[in-house]
């Protein structure tokens, strides 16, 4: 009788370890495809988000900038001051984009769509770039002075081969943030549904076929 008794459980241990290095066998390299899924769709939607609002931004201020270096920077500060103005209070898109304009001298907000920024300095290096570098700089990161995260492109305006201002366009990060995080987690509930479909298939899988045939 209790020899009958250890090979039951000689039994039921090899029956548990056949089971377990199935569910390791065949459940890992599948979660691990996964979480490599999840991941690496997660980086490509935030890519694809953040490059093609920085795409447009940087072809809109390539716009506007290039009419101001065309047609007002030459004509004196005056004239481009006027213009800001009137291309602040024209601007279309102020509902989601802030436009400003900035003294190259002191990296200031000379006039912006929102108004409530003039005067104040940013500070980020998307305008120091812009001015020491006579190019094109975009910035994407947390705002100094509200402390948003924000991604901004900084265009310099010329006269006479000097960076005499500095156009910028900045926008708010926090829509994107919310559709990429809404992507990430949708990506992630259907890998956690393909995980439970898979773990639920190999348990019934070792109870009908697996464990019946190791008995025998």
């Amino acid at each position: 009788m209790a020899e009958e008794e250890k090979n039951l459980k000689r039994k039921a241990l090899r029956l548990r370890g056949l089971r377990q290095r199935w569910i390791f066998n065949t459940v890992l390299p599948v979660l691990v495809l996964l979480i490599l899924t999840v991941v690496l769709f997660s980086v490509g939607v935030s890519n694809y988000y953040f490059n093609s609002m920085r795409d447009g931004l940087e072809k809109q201020a390539q716009a506007q900038a290039g009419a101001f270096n065309d047609y007002f920077m030459d004509n004196g500060f005056d004239s481009y001051y006027q213009k800001a103005v009137q291309a602040a209070s024209d601007y279309a898109d102020k509902d989601r984009i802030e436009l400003q304009f900035l003294y190259s001298n002191s990296g200031r907000i000379m006039v912006s769509t929102s108004g409530l920024t003039a005067g104040t300095a940013p500070g980020t290096e998307d305008i120091t770039q812009a001015i020491s570098q006579n190019k094109m700089w975009s910035f994407q990161g947390k705002d100094p002075e509200t402390g948003e995260i924000i991604m901004a492109v900084s265009h310099p305006l010329i006269s006479n081969g000097k960076v005499r201002g500095v156009l910028r366009l900045v926008t708010s990060l926090r829509l994107v943030n919310r559709q990429v995080l809404m992507a990430v987690i949708a990506i992630a509930l259907i890998a956690a549904l393909c995980m439970a479909l898979v773990i639920i298939s190999n348990l019934l899988f070792i109870n009908n076929v697996v464990e019946p045939v190791a008995v025998v």
